[in-house]
């Protein structure tokens, strides 16, 4: 029968992103991690304190990587939501160019000018062994710049180009490199800080290579060639991804900022002990961004289906699964902080007892932290850039840089309750902000979406030509109009029920359809059929066959008066658009 409530396709396209994104992220935690713990082992408090202030330089590539990474792919992912799959293409080699263009630069520039660039991270060649340990990792990093770039954007669109296999085995084999490389370097070879940066760079190498393949294969909508004339196309999606990604160039300032106050108050073992807070954070909040990454490709196609139902779902999946595994490690850590202390080579009884309530404090506000990590990525791949921009700035820097100096008067037992204070008091400022009307969340108008699912026991397809008819009527369709919506869903129906199910039982075909505001009707159909593209029966079952086929003869029909109309095999279901 027809019904327009229940939906059992987004679980499933969630899982399928979900496990993939925590794997990588977990890998990319680890990764993370790994220079701080070899490192601290190796060169002890001289080294955290060095890996903690290349943070901000780390915080710049990550910024414009993942601005360019993520406004692009959200873009690109609701393109092909959209149909149009030259325009995804098109997008993906825009942004592409200009990251290796702007990467370039921004390796040289830092090469040249990097004793300045010292200064300005909070080391002189007075500081002796710091000095030297901070500079061999910058040089290593600001030459690795474009394969940071290029390794990170070609994650992103991999993800939305339902490559997330390649995606996920890129970055673990390049993490798990990454991992025993520092150990080779620095513990084997004694290479120190130099080659802590060596290890990340040539992990970034390693996942490039293994992603290039999802970038040459003919199966897929991203392919690789140079796009110049699109440039400014590239700079808006830069613009859109900065909403989110402009969280690191607060955490740029908050670094800074941090690691003086630090060495005022107690030297190299409070940046050591912040050291072992930013790197915990890493192993909880990646849990969070995993699930991000695995709520965008969806939340974008369905943005560009204008299937709020499935957006609201997806909320509440990344919501509790997210909840569920972060809050079972902030548990955990809470429970065992010597653990933490013993991976990174905190020792000492006066600077494990401030480790020990430093970690238990920061984890008060961490599960907090994830939920404004989920509604940033929601409202990110939604398009509503201010609201996640909102969220950022909030937590980033406009309750960030205050709570800093007003616990920091406290010296090293109060300064750490900057984290909860900061994460608690974004979320309350945002509900504050939503219920008042200072964010408005603009969206399109419902009215205008006709959602409808056909299973086993469908009504009779008069039923559905009812409803259809009267919902053409109500957008001013004149009767050509409708005729071509009636027929386009009555043979795409047909032709997937008679031809795509065939052995197959549990037949679920979803149908929506969008009256646009300049007239014009989007039919979005996704179904649980084998892989079947209805488009292909004109040439299969007419050109080839002296038999007569309806079913091919009313695609063809279709084909000939859509004005566009599309197909692709998208997280284990089958997708249709088609522009009438």
């Amino acid at each position: 029968m027809m019904k327009q409530d229940k939906d059992t396709f987004t679980w499933p396209m969630f899982k399928r992103l979900w496990i993939p994104a925590m794997v990588s992220s977990l890998g990319w935690a680890l990764s993370d991690m790994a220079d701080a713990i070899v490192v601290g082992h190796s060169l002890g408090t001289t080294g955290r304190a060095a890996i903690s202030l290349i943070l901000p330089v780390y915080m710049i590539h990550c910024m414009f990587a993942h601005g360019l990474g993520l406004g692009g792919s959200v873009k690109f992912s609701k393109l092909l939501g959209e149909g149009k799959a030259s325009e995804a293409e098109r997008n993906f080699n825009t942004i592409m160019t200009l990251a290796v263009l702007f990467s370039i630069v921004i390796a040289l520039l830092g090469n040249i000018f990097i004793k300045p660039l010292l200064a300005v991270l909070g080391t002189t060649p007075k500081e002796g062994s710091l000095f030297g340990a901070t500079k061999d990792y910058l040089h290593v990093l600001m030459s690795a710049t474009p394969f940071f770039y290029v390794s990170n954007i070609l994650n992103y669109y991999l993800r939305n180009d339902e490559n997330q296999k390649i995606a996920v085995i890129g970055s673990m084999v390049g993490n798990i490199c990454d991992i025993g490389l520092n150990i080779i370097f620095v513990l084997v070879l004694n290479m120190g800080t130099r080659g802590a940066a060596l290890s990340t760079l040539i992990g970034q190498i390693i996942s490039i290579l293994i992603y290039l393949p999802g970038v040459t294969s003919k199966a897929h909508a991203i392919k690789w060639r140079i796009e110049m004339a699109y440039l400014k196309e590239g700079i808006q999606c830069l613009v859109a991804g900065l909403a989110t990604s402009i969280q690191y160039l607060y955490q740029l300032i908050f670094f800074l900022m941090m690691n003086r106050i630090l060495m005022k108050i107690s030297g190299e073992a409070g940046v050591a002990i912040f050291d072992l807070l930013q790197n915990t954070s890493y192993l909880i909040l990646y849990l969070f961004e995993g699930t991000a990454r695995g709520m965008q490709p969806i939340l974008s196609t369905y943005q560009g289906e204008h299937n709020e139902q499935g957006k609201h779902k997806i909320l509440k999946l990344g919501l509790t699964s997210g909840m569920t595994v972060g809050g079972l490690l902030i548990i955990l850590i809470i429970v065992l902080p010597q653990c933490m202390c013993l991976l990174f080579g905190i020792e000492g009884a006066w600077i494990e007892q401030i480790a020990y309530e430093a970690l238990r404090i920061y984890c008060i506000g961490a599960g907090f932290a994830g939920i404004n990590i989920l509604l940033c990525q929601y409202y990110q791949s939604c398009e509503v850039e201010k609201a996640a921009f909102t969220i950022e700035t909030l937590r980033g820097i406009c309750l960030l840089l205050p709570c800093t100096f007003l616990f920091s008067w406290g010296g090293m037992h109060t300064i750490w309750w900057l984290f909860p204070a900061t994460e608690v008091g974004t979320l309350l400022v945002f509900i504050l902000f939503r219920k008042t009307g200072r964010i408005c969340i603009p969206s399109f108008d419902s009215n205008r979406v006709f959602q409808f699912r056909i299973d086993d026991n469908q009504e009779e397809i008069a039923m559905m030509h009812t409803k259809i008819e009267a919902f053409c009527k109500k957008w001013h369709a004149q009767p050509k109009e409708q005729y071509a919506v009636m027929m386009a869903v009555e043979e795409i129906y047909l032709a997937i029920h008679l031809k795509g199910f065939v052995g197959k039982a549990g037949e679920n075909i979803h149908m929506i359809l969008v009256a646009q505001t300049d007239g014009s009707f989007d039919l979005h159909v996704r179904y649980n059929a084998k892989t079947f593209n209805p488009f292909s029966l004109e040439t299969v079952l007419i050109d080839y066959s002296n038999a007569f086929d309806m079913d091919a003869m009313g695609m063809m029909l279709i084909k000939k008066t859509a004005k566009a109309f599309y197909y692709r095999h998208y997280q284990g279901f089958n997708t249709l658009v088609v522009k009438l």
